[in-house]
């Protein structure tokens, strides 16, 4: 008998650790399916994951709009 699966969210308690990482987490947020295929072209174009390619695009918003410092990452 295998045990039940746990609902989204239902980590383990707080201040018990990390929660176990056979846990699946739902995704935090919907992406637009016209974003959605921009993303995906801009990464096989750009031969990135999808998450290099959104942590990219965020950085470089970032930077422009004035919410992130210009200096390299260490």
């Amino acid at each position: 008998m295998t045990e039940p699966a746990t609902p989204p969210g239902a980590g383990a308690p707080s201040g018990a650790g990390p929660a176990p990482e056979t846990e699946v987490q739902e995704e935090a947020f919907r992406i637009p399916d016209a974003v959605a295929a921009a993303l995906t072209e801009f990464a096989a174009i750009e031969q990135l994951t999808r998450g290099e390619a959104i942590c990219t695009i965020l950085t470089a918003y970032l930077r422009q709009s004035g919410y992130l410092s210009w200096r390299s990452d260490p």
